[in-house]
């Protein structure tokens, strides 16, 4: 019997720190690189024009600008929100040096606010969230999504706790 407690309590613990499937909307969220589990993305402050970086995630209270909130959840056209302030692709090119993302006050109406949450974090236009080398304070930029730039595109989300 106690060995089935070790199991179950190792299986909880295990679970609590695994990364998402589903998102549920309005869950504040850390993005966490896969290249370097130790980061996430997210705005350099908490204003209209900050660009995203790689940071160290926060820890979950109302003043972690690292704490996410992707509006509608996972798995559908959402917004990814800091209070007021959305991640914006809007004058975002792949490739040129206007690739780094940045926020924009959140606007519904907005379509380059629009990103689906999966192992990556993607746009209509087929761009992906990406991560070009793991360290902290690196741009966050706006890619082509590829199986050659996967392991830069790729993000486990986790809820930020408190």
């Amino acid at each position: 019997m106690l060995a089935l407690a070790v199991i179950v309590s190792t299986a909880l613990a295990l679970a609590s720190s695994a990364p998402v499937d589903v998102i549920t909307p309005g869950v504040p969220t850390h993005f966490f690189s896969t290249q370097n589990p130790a980061l996430v993305f997210a705005p350099a402050s908490a204003s209209a024009t900050a660009d995203l970086q790689a940071a160290n995630p926060g820890d979950g209270s109302a003043s972690d600008i690292t704490a996410l909130v992707p509006v509608q959840g996972s798995g559908v056209p959402t917004q990814i929100a800091l209070g007021n302030f959305c991640i914006t692709a809007n004058g975002v090119v792949p490739g040129t040096a206007t690739q780094t993302l940045h926020m924009a006050v959140c606007d519904d109406g907005d379509p380059t606010q629009l990103w689906v949450i999966d192992t990556t974090v993607s746009n209509a236009d087929g761009n992906c969230i990406t991560l070009g080398r793991a360290a902290l304070g690196v741009p966050v930029t706006l890619g082509v999504c590829s199986d050659e730039l996967k392991d830069r595109q790729s993000w486990n989300t986790l809820p930020a706790a408190l």
